[in-house]
């Protein structure tokens, strides 16, 4: 996973309180799985432009790797060889010319994504609160505690309670 932060309006004429309700953060964010994607989109009050596997070819996909499954030999194998089955049978089918938005369906909720974020200093904070929290799930956890480390060195005064409690 690798987070970004690529854009913010930020204010020095705003007080902490109008600094959080108007200022905004901007982030790429790479290298997350389409179910922790599915988990952020859940914050409505955010802007996302996610990559699109009606576009992209994904006859050669990434894929995010649960710890659990990573560090277990058996697990991995089971791993990799339905994964490895799940890449094949969308390269046949794009093979017999079904096309990626179709084809796209057999890949799982494990292959990695992108996507650019904007969001609200309110919101982010509303965010890392439900998500930076220890049972939060694993992945959707690391990528909140990396936006708000990034949002504490942008805003330092609109994140430091939750730097203090989470980082």
């Amino acid at each position: 996973m690798q987070v970004t932060l690529i854009g913010a309006t930020l204010s020095d004429a705003l007080s902490t309180e109008e600094l959080i309700e108007h200022g905004s953060l901007t982030f790429l964010i790479e290298g997350i799985s389409r179910a922790c994607s599915h988990q952020l989109v859940r914050h409505r009050i955010a802007s996302y432009s996610q990559e699109s596997q009606r576009y992209v070819e994904m006859s050669d996909p990434q894929y995010v790797v649960p710890p659990a499954v990573a560090g277990d030999p058996a697990a991995r194998a089971i791993w990799d060889e339905f994964t490895a089955q799940a890449g094949a049978a969308y390269s046949r089918l794009r093979a017999l010319g079904v096309r990626k938005e179709d084809s796209r369906f057999l890949l799982p909720n494990a292959t990695a994504t992108r996507l650019v974020m904007s969001i609200t200093l309110r919101s982010l904070r509303h965010l890392c609160e439900v998500r930076c929290a220890k049972d939060a799930q694993w992945e959707v956890r690391a990528l909140a505690l990396e936006m708000l480390r990034l949002a504490h060195g942008a805003a330092p005064a609109a994140f430091a309670d939750l730097a203090q409690r989470f980082l």
